[in-house]
């Protein structure tokens, strides 16, 4: 009895061992949901996936989240402040009653695009548990603003990489803003 239980583990280390020479590399390595470049089910005002996971756009309706929940969004980041209808608290509430978690990043127009809130952005970013995620402003432009702030900044890609990264996101009117702050 003894020699079968050796050999049945042996057996079960073998086949440990050797699954990951034999698997399907979609297997072992998880497919994005999305894809840069790509769409996403949730069919977005301006949307844009500038990076694998990442879905960014204007606001999202109840029934756009409903179906971002569905398809495997863990995330929602909004960009838009208490003024803004419908209002972040509203927003919060439709979050977490489907299963997702909410992050509030305020930025009150051009007045709100800063160094400190791309910061504010990047700590989600950075938690790969998050992902995918949406980032959403009213129409995606202060989205574009704090990506093409963030790559300059925090990953320090040069001005026109910065700004191509931003408009991959969505940055558009808010772009001489941005400029000016593209500055070491």
């Amino acid at each position: 009895m003894k020699d079968y239980i050796i050999t049945f583990f042996q057996i079960v280390v073998v086949l440990l061992v050797s699954f990951p020479l034999f698997a399907d590399k979609k297997v072992l390595q998880k497919e994005p949901l999305v894809k840069e470049g790509g769409r996403s089910p949730l069919k977005l005002i301006n949307e844009r996936v500038p990076f694998d996971d990442i879905v960014t756009g204007g606001q999202p309706t109840y029934d756009q989240l409903k179906v971002a929940h569905e398809s495997g969004f863990k995330v929602v980041v909004n960009l838009r402040t208490d003024k803004e209808i419908p209002s972040p608290a509203q927003e919060s509430l439709w979050v977490g009653e489907l299963g997702m978690r909410y992050y509030p990043i305020p930025v009150n127009g051009a007045k709100g695009i800063s160094v400190e809130n791309a910061n504010l952005l990047e700590e989600v970013l950075s938690n790969r548990e998050n992902y995918p995620l949406i980032v959403h402003c009213q129409s995606g432009n202060r989205v574009g603003a704090l990506f093409a702030l963030k790559a300059f900044h925090i990953d320090g890609k040069s001005v026109s990489e910065s700004l191509t990264i931003g408009k991959r996101a969505g940055l558009g009117t808010l772009q001489p803003v941005v400029q000016k702050l593209l500055k070491r």
